[in-house]
């Protein structure tokens, strides 16, 4: 039995959420866990090779969701707010309720929505060209899932659509240690708690659009496969894991074919390359920073012990650029990479149902991009997002040229 290996590094720190290559690689060199400092007192460790990490995705028994997705235990500290029926909770009712979001986001009713994807993004890509410079984060990351997000998927009411971003924000950064920085940000969320109403009505039945999956979702309690409170909070679900994350998976990928022009002019040549980019800047990006694990009794991890209330802190990006895993070009960008097996989405049980989602609108508005612009190039240095669970820029100004 070996002690657990300690680096002195808070990986909330803002140095580390700005930049945190070399954080991902002393995690790896340090250990298959390590234990990590935090300013705020919290007791963490931390997995980030790619083994490790995938295993504990895969062992839903072992390592349990019920205690909490972000960095508090639920089995002792007061939730910030009502839990996830999909991300936190385990087996056998998790089973019941991932069910029912797994045939609503099936392909076939994915397929209905591929024409509105499509249009949405002809339109935003006409403004772009007219524009000429932009900011790719605002004007395209994020202005693309804001639309086709709320329209086809939730279904929500097109007044207040605001409060989405809000919500987001206050989510995420709650799902990590209040540091200071932390702290003003959602202090500084303006009106959370009209926010937090609007995202609660809109997901209500009578607030829902006809055919969107929220309906879809509601149906499902007609037909005795969900209560009430779970489809409300199961199209929560579709706000707090497809707005932001998708955002700032698209600003990632974005950057990156910026900053390689030469992959960009690959996918200009053969438009058809998106989704590979999308699961390229998935990988090399990792848009989440963490996903959180409960061991549900003490054990060893690769011979180190492991209390049962110790939260585990799985650090996807760390492992998606594991040498061991991904080879010594681990940290290139290639998007003719087969790049499926990165760990952004999770694992297991629990991966990201939405995935599927995400992965179209990316293949619809990348494979659009590559269509009708020949060269995308930067105007400014991208400034990167400072956030306790998301990766990302906030912004990435740009210029491009028609095709």
């Amino acid at each position: 039995m070996s002690t657990i290996p300690a680096l002195a590094i808070d990986p909330f720190e803002d140095a580390v959420l700005a930049d945190p290559t070399n954080f991902f690689a002393d995690l790896r060199e340090a250990g298959p866990i390590v234990k990590v400092e935090q300013s705020e007192g919290h007791d963490i460790v931390a997995a980030g090779r790619d083994s490790i990490v995938r295993a504990i995705f895969e062992d839903h028994d072992s390592f349990v969701n019920s205690r909490g997705g972000g960095i508090l235990d639920l089995a002792r500290d007061e939730p910030f707010r009502t839990p996830g029926v999909l991300q936190e909770t385990d087996p056998p009712y998790h089973s019941g309720v991932r069910k029912v979001m797994t045939d609503i986001i099936s392909p076939r009713h994915l397929r209905s929505l591929k024409n509105s994807f499509q249009q949405t993004a002809d339109e935003i890509v006409d403004t772009l060209l007219e524009m000429g410079e932009f900011d790719a984060h605002t004007d395209l990351a994020e202005a693309f899932p804001l639309r086709v997000i709320p329209d086809a998927i939730m279904g929500v009411r097109p007044g207040g659509r605001e409060n989405l971003l809000r919500y987001s924000t206050w989510l995420f950064e709650s799902m990590g240690p209040r540091t200071p920085r932390a702290r003003a940000v959602i202090d500084s969320v303006e009106n959370i708690e009209g926010a937090l109403a609007w995202v609660a009505e809109s997901t209500q039945r009578e607030n829902v659009a006809e055919n969107s999956f929220g309906a879809k979702l509601w149906a499902a309690v007609d037909e005795g496969l969900l209560n009430e409170n779970e489809a409300g909070l199961m199209t929560r679900s579709l706000v707090g894991a497809g707005v932001d994350t998708t955002i700032y998976a698209l600003g990632l990928t974005l950057n990156l074919l910026v900053d390689n022009p030469g992959e960009y002019a690959k996918l200009h040549d053969q438009p058809g390359l998106g989704k590979f980019a999308f699961d390229e800047g998935m990988r090399w990006g990792s848009p989440v920073r963490q996903i959180w694990r409960t061991p549900s009794r003490d054990m060893e991890i690769a011979g180190i012990p492991i209390r049962e209330e110790q939260k585990i802190m799985l650090v996807m990006g760390a492992a998606n650029h594991d040498p061991d895993r991904w080879g010594p070009t681990a940290g290139d960008y290639d998007i003719e990479r087969d790049s499926s097996a990165q760990l952004s989405f999770g694992r297991g049980i629990h991966q990201c149902v939405g995935a599927p989602i995400a992965r179209m609108e990316a293949d619809v508005l990348l494979s659009t991009l590559a269509r009708r612009i020949k060269k995308i190039e930067r105007v400014g240095k991208s400034v990167p997002l400072l956030n306790n669970s998301l990766r990302g820029w906030s912004s990435i100004p740009v210029r491009v040229e028609a095709a």
